[in-house]
């Protein structure tokens, strides 16, 4: 049989209608675990935040002026960052919360970003517990900027938001994960089908009699139930 054989569209449509079960079944099993892990095993992850502005706000008076002061507290986002970040804060906060956590774990919990082309920073905890994640992260912030204003006494940071009590989850993302897995499924079962096909040797049609060993065919045995 030679090896180098052409398959056409027509007959990977055939292949996969015969072999249509295998996909169902398949892609049937990847939901529903995906499905039970995500809603009766993954436990929901709390996200709470709280936004803080570094600098003036502007006050239209001298535009070119609060320009620069903008762009300058913009440069300082960074520096108030690193200090949001820092261990003296997160360990402070772990004290005053008595939380039983180490300072790296801690930290990956928390996340601190500049928005972009602003003067805002946004500080975010993550909790099983929705509660834990917003007393979190409102006294995260006050002690930011308790260690900030020691630091540089003539700045000015400012809370704009303190956080409230997450009402939904962020994690796990469950019809995200449910399509992945619907996805997932396909591929996999489309790859074991055409395995099974490509190990499949046998002749089964006379078209595969005519294709294969290119001779003809000079009779049949009908079928009968």
């Amino acid at each position: 049989m030679d090896e180098e054989m052409s398959i056409d569209l027509r007959e990977l449509l055939e292949i996969i209608k015969k072999r249509k079960s295998i996909i169902i079944l398949i892609t049937s099993l990847l939901i529903i675990i995906t499905g039970i892990v995500s809603f009766f095993i993954l436990p929901p992850t709390y996200e709470a935040s709280v936004s803080v502005l570094i600098g003036k706000v502007p006050d239209g008076t001298n535009y070119q002026v609060q320009y620069n002061d903008v762009m300058m507290y913009q440069k300082l986002l960074k520096t108030y960052s690193e200090i949001a970040k820092s261990r003296l804060v997160a360990e402070k906060t772990i004290r005053e919360l008595n939380k039983d956590i180490d300072y790296e774990d801690f930290q990956k919990t928390i996340t601190v970003t500049p928005q972009v082309d602003t003067q805002i920073m946004m500080l975010k905890a993550r909790s099983k517990d929705p509660r834990d994640a917003m007393e979190t992260v409102n006294l995260l912030s006050q002690n930011f900027i308790e260690e900030a204003m020691r630091l540089y006494p003539t700045g000015n940071v400012q809370i704009i938001d303190n956080a409230t009590i997450p009402d939904k989850p962020i994690k796990p993302k469950k019809k995200l994960n449910i399509a992945i897995a619907f996805v997932l499924g396909i591929m996999i079962s489309l790859g074991i089908i055409f395995l099974l096909e490509y190990m499949d040797n046998t002749l089964k049609t006379e078209e595969d009699i005519e294709k294969y060993l290119n001779i003809p065919v000079i009779g049949t045995i009908p079928k009968h139930e």
